[in-house]
């Protein structure tokens, strides 16, 4: 696979990185505490459906980008609190385009390393939901679009996810927060897409207290790969947490179909 060793298992973008802690954990002060930090000051915003690791990239040329257009394409598509919904407000740390991205040691414990250079523009959002009847916890949300300069750096970014999936099932972040996954995800059906990939788990504060439930669902259309990631106290979310995130997912998808 391209981009890893035998040291490190490469998560392109990110989709099992930043987004997870981006959109989990306990309100404390009114805030969360596993927004990310971005790596960079904020910047200015500017057919089949074979989800298999082993599905073919599509051979239609996607249009040629600059990075300004790809840019522009990225932050129009990641969703904004509205978009989510009734309740929801932006994280402290709202939006950004970083110049690192979470990798995998050995022992599946999260590293940095710089973007691959297919990329040509990206965008994160963050969101949460806080409970009035709980209000030290929330529920958060992230949404990620990469734009690559052809299908195949998109492809890639995939099914890297696929494999850190694989390699890490139990990944370890650096503030000592696990997450675990659970095998068996559903896997929602985009007939226009090119590839679907979702992932679901619990992540364990190093504190302790209640698990949180997750879910990732990332779909690739030619050269652009989206990610949308729910996160929700208690075993007895998963399903809202479910259907939160493949709606979310849809939404970012329709958008890059009209774009």
């Amino acid at each position: 696979m391209s981009g890893t060793s035998s040291t490190a298992v490469r998560a392109i973008g990110p989709i099992l990185g930043a987004l997870m802690l981006a959109a989990t954990g306990c309100a404390k002060s009114g805030g969360d505490p596993f927004a990310v930090t971005p790596n960079t000051a904020p910047a200015s915003a500017p057919s089949g459906n074979p989800g298999a690791a082993g599905a073919p990239v599509t051979t239609s040329a996607p249009p040629n980008r600059t990075p300004e257009q790809a840019q522009a394409l990225a932050t129009s598509i990641a969703l904004t609190p509205e978009d989510w919904g009734t309740g929801f407000v932006k994280q402290s740390t709202y939006e950004f385009a970083g110049k690192t991205w979470t990798d995998y040691a050995a022992d599946c414990t999260q590293q940095t390393v710089p973007l691959a250079p297919s990329i040509i523009g990206q965008w994160v959002r963050q969101v949460q939901l806080p409970d009035a009847a709980q209000p030290n916890t929330l529920s958060s949300g992230s949404t990620s679009t990469i734009v690559h300069k052809d299908a195949r750096g998109a492809h890639d970014q995939v099914q890297n996810a696929h494999q850190v999936k694989d390699r890490c099932p139990t990944r370890t972040y650096t503030d000592g927060t696990q997450a675990k996954d659970t095998p068996g995800a559903a896997q929602p059906v985009f007939p226009e897409a090119d590839e679907v990939f979702a992932e679901e788990g619990t992540m364990n504060l190093k504190s302790g207290g209640i698990p949180y439930v997750y879910v990732v669902v990332t779909v690739r259309k030619e050269a652009v790969a989206m990610s949308a990631y729910f996160s929700a106290p208690g075993a007895d979310r998963l399903p809202d947490v479910r259907t939160r995130t493949v709606q979310a997912a849809r939404l970012m998808l329709d958008r890059l179909l009209r774009a």
